[in-house]
């Protein structure tokens, strides 16, 4: 809902939200955290006049204590927070900095009396200083290391990297895709378990980093990160971003990811 009506409900729900929520669980769930930092960042919109808003922040710090953090879990939902603020922001007709710097920072709680959730916002020289398409794109280095590929390493260098079984796979209509990563048409209980348009990982310049996203509505899709597993959502717009060691599970099969130079000799 846009617009003055819109957002005077907006107003009134996040007024009773503050009235009637009780405090942050000390054990809130990752998601449970990211919607509570997401809420205070809406709060710090402000007015610019005209019916204008502005967020005036560039870099965002969410800080979290918990005793049992677990902090591979919060550290990949928290990935979301970029692409989830900026949705926010754009809803509410909102001016913001291109880019905005975020992380998330997880201790263990040391007091009853410590927040379990505490958002720090700055204008930050250095985060200023990125600009969108000046971050270099490092390389990217992708091994199969399970199923057949028509090779078994790939070197890109920024761009799009389309993941998936066959050179030249086509739809329904007769559309070609040309996927860079090609797992083989074969059968061995793991490559075809490989959709023809599975997957593709792109270099964001106003992140300066590698970003994954599922192009499969079938075929599953996991991001694989220090021996946990997290599912990318089909046809999510925003992509995850990818780290230097991760794996990408498609279907059965598995890539492993190098993100900086990888080459020897």
């Amino acid at each position: 809902m846009t617009g003055p009506f819109g957002d005077v409900t907006r107003t009134l729900q996040a007024r009773v939200r503050s009235f009637f929520d009780p405090p942050m669980d000390a054990a809130a769930a990752p998601l449970e955290l990211l919607q509570a930092a997401l809420d205070e960042l809406e709060a710090k919109v402000q007015p610019a006049g005209r019916g204008a808003r502005i967020f005036p922040f560039n870099s965002i710090v969410v800080h979290v204590a918990q005793r049992t953090a677990d902090r591979d879990a919060i550290e990949a939902v928290f990935q979301q927070l970029d692409a989830r603020l900026r949705e926010r922001l754009a809803e509410l007709r909102c001016e913001f900095p291109a880019p905005i710097v975020t992380s998330v920072s997880v201790t263990e709680r040391a007091s009853e009396s410590e927040p379990v959730l505490r958002v720090e916002c700055a204008n930050d020289a250095d985060a200023q200083a990125v600009r969108g398409g000046a971050a270099a794109a490092p390389e990217l280095h992708v091994r199969v290391a399970r199923g057949q590929g028509d090779r078994g390493d790939y070197f890109f260098k920024g761009g799009v990297v389309s993941i998936g079984r066959g050179a030249e796979p086509s739809d329904a209509f007769g559309r070609v895709r040309r996927n860079d990563v090609v797992f083989v048409d074969v059968r061995d209980g793991v490559s075809e378990t490989v959709a023809r348009a599975h997957a593709r990982v792109e270099f964001d310049p106003r992140l300066g980093a590698y970003l994954l996203f599922n192009e499969s509505s079938t075929n599953p899709t996991f991001l694989l990160r220090a021996g946990r597993s997290l599912r990318v959502t089909p046809r999510d717009r925003r992509g995850v971003r990818v780290e230097s060691g991760d794996r990408i599970q498609l279907g059965l099969a598995v890539v492993a990811l190098t993100v900086g130079d990888a080459r020897t000799g």
